[in-house]
């Protein structure tokens, strides 16, 4: 008869045999974990995607500074073609018969240049209510490259490129000023700067309505 602390020393505990043990977990069980992992990968992914893009859209959407462009050379966006002013003083447009866009016009003694870029021509376009919400200007084609840097300098990186019939097209948005750069194969380029102040002015109004 051996002692019982003997019994219990030396009492060998069965073991689980390794193959057995792989056995018992089913092939199953390991692709249900693989799928579950996958699963929560791809999640993830989805959930960072869905972060970055309206963060990109608002990057795309803003100057350098975040500012605004309210105005072209001191003129606002909206202003009535019978009583804009710059500087305390009325500005007299005239009806640019060489361009072929509705309610175009000049202003005597306009400076035809922005910063060093040289301008053949610089039109102020109003809607058929006579307010002020595009500007188109054009200049020799060996001017097209500083027109770009000032645009890359004053508001980034373009948002939209893309080339039509041999022009190709640049375009920054500044919250709610839209400009197009284009470059033509031959002899000039030329730029739009158009506003929706519209469009803002209406979201304000429909945004804050106190009828209801």
């Amino acid at each position: 008869m051996f002692p019982l602390s003997y019994t219990l020393i030396h009492t060998k505990t069965p073991m689980l045999n390794k193959s057995k043990l792989h056995t018992a977990i089913k092939p199953h069980t390991f692709a249900a974990f693989n799928h579950s992992t996958l699963f929560i990968q791809k999640m993830k992914k989805l959930l960072l995607s869905l972060l970055v893009i309206p963060a990109t859209m608002f990057v795309s959407a803003q100057s350098k500074d975040g500012a605004s462009v309210n105005d072209f050379r001191d003129i606002y966006w909206g202003s009535k073609l019978d009583s804009a002013y710059r500087d305390g003083q009325k500005l007299e447009f005239i009806k640019d018969r060489t361009l072929n866009v509705k309610n175009a016009f000049v202003l005597k003694g306009d400076a035809l240049n922005i910063g060093n870029v040289r301008l053949n021509k610089l039109a102020y376009i109003f809607n058929d209510d006579n307010r002020f919400y595009k500007v188109f200007a054009e200049g020799p084609k060996e001017d097209f490259e500083q027109m770009k840097f000032i645009m890359k300098f004053k508001f980034g990186e373009h948002a939209n490129e893309r080339t039509v019939d041999g022009v190709t097209m640049y375009q920054w948005l500044v919250r709610d000023v839209t400009f197009t750069l284009k470059q033509y194969e031959f002899l000039r380029f030329d730029i739009t700067v158009e506003s929706s102040w519209q469009d803002a002015e209406a979201y304000k109004k429909n945004t804050n309505v106190k009828d209801f």
